[in-house]
């Protein structure tokens, strides 16, 4: 009998896991749809340094966005003008949990033990 070998995992997805569980956090999107309110299940990374995300945004396969804030959070130099925001990288709903499904053996414990909850918080 053969032993089933880990799925192999390149170097932007490694990369990926580790912002997640770094710098990520997971949480319920709200979006109102024809007058009803509906919660999803969100990860996100937000940092400074938009270089850093460029793995996550070809994982994610989206945009790195930009999340303004009325205090500073970065260096001015990483994020210009004046350092009031960060860059940032989401997925939302059922992409999300797919993401989430397949980095699963690079993901800690802990991080999938918090994800788990926000599921199940999310559909109540």
């Amino acid at each position: 009998m053969k032993k089933k070998r880990n799925p192999q995992f390149t170097t932007d997805e490694a990369q990926t896991a580790t912002l997640l569980v770094t710098e990520g956090w997971a949480g319920c999107h709200r979006a109102r749809i024809r007058g009803k309110w509906y919660r999803y299940p969100r990860i996100r990374i937000g940092i400074c340094d938009k270089e850093a995300l460029e793995p996550a945004a070809r994982v994610f396969k989206t945009t790195i966005g930009v999340h303004r804030e009325k205090t500073i959070r970065c260096p001015p130099h990483l994020f210009p003008p004046d350092g009031l925001g960060f860059w940032e990288i989401s997925k939302v709903g059922k992409p999300a949990e797919q993401l989430v499904e397949h980095l699963k053996p690079l993901l800690t414990k802990e991080f999938l033990k918090k994800w788990e909850k926000i599921r199940e918080t999310c559909r109540e």
